[in-house]
């Protein structure tokens, strides 16, 4: 049979085509990030319970605000005991929430903390007040975490000041500006935490306007708070594909928990 120049080119054509189409082994396999957050109400948090909650929802990232280490009880110990995860490789502290001039000494330091059982490779807290005098300054917490297959992700969690008076709407639209600025427009992120105001709040539209997704608009419209949804999974960069408002009464917030895929 006669070959044809044309008919080499198109079979030349064809084997390029093949050749820079990944296989099912070569291409990037989806990783699956289950994240759960939850204020878990200070020294009084039973971490036994709390780490049954977030086995029993399969979470890999944790992010927790008003956590407590104090040199007779270490809640991130305990909890990454209980979880089975290593608290050097798996588990981050970010220092703030810690009592301020006006309340009584208190030994340890309190906070928000990051736990995963990806590997932690780069961690990160951020000071987001800066008050001389009451109430308690705040920060954010941040870590890259390693997701296999050459996958990453960055995820961060903070605690927003509370009240409703005008000084303290004031200081936590202040906390949440620093919080945005810090991230400018980089992308892909997980960002969660006690913000302390509803989605009608115009601090929470000013996160859905500069690029964050509300996930629990979509997922998980139900209060964290009594009846309020005051915590927060936002997202950049990364698909959720589920996620729920928890009805645990182990702290005065519900946990959220997401599922996405990155």
């Amino acid at each position: 049979m006669r070959v044809t120049r044309s008919r080499v080119t198109a079979a030349l054509a064809l084997l390029a085509t093949a050749a820079l189409t990944p296989t099912p082994a070569q291409a990037k396999a989806a990783v699956n990030v289950v994240v759960l957050d939850w204020n878990i109400q200070g020294e009084i948090a039973d971490m036994k319970a709390i780490a049954k909650v977030i086995r029993d929802n399969g979470a890999n990232v944790v992010t927790l605000q008003e956590v407590h280490r104090r040199p007779d009880a270490d809640q991130v110990k305990q909890l990454a005991d209980e979880l089975g995860w290593d608290l050097t490789a798996n588990a981050h502290f970010g220092a703030g929430d810690n009592p301020g001039p006006c309340d009584d000494p208190q030994p340890g330091k309190a906070g928000n903390a990051i736990l995963s059982s990806y590997k932690i490779v780069e961690r990160v807290t951020i000071p987001i007040s800066d008050f001389a005098t009451c109430p308690v300054n705040r920060s954010l917490a941040g870590v890259k975490l390693d997701l296999g297959g050459g996958a990453e992700i960055r995820v961060f969690t903070t605690h927003l000041s509370p009240g409703l008076s005008a000084t303290s709407t004031s200081r936590r639209e202040a906390q949440a500006t620093t919080v945005r600025d810090y991230f400018g427009s980089r992308s892909p992120l997980i960002l969660t935490g006690d913000f302390n105001a509803p989605p009608t709040d115009a601090l929470s539209k000013k996160f859905v306007s500069t690029g964050w997704t509300d996930t629990g608009a979509k997922y998980a419209n139900k209060p964290t708070h009594g009846t309020a949804r005051i915590d927060y999974v936002y997202t950049r960069g990364v698909t959720t594909t589920s996620g729920s408002v928890l009805s645990s009464t182990l702290s005065d917030h519900r946990p959220l928990v997401m599922r996405m895929v990155r």
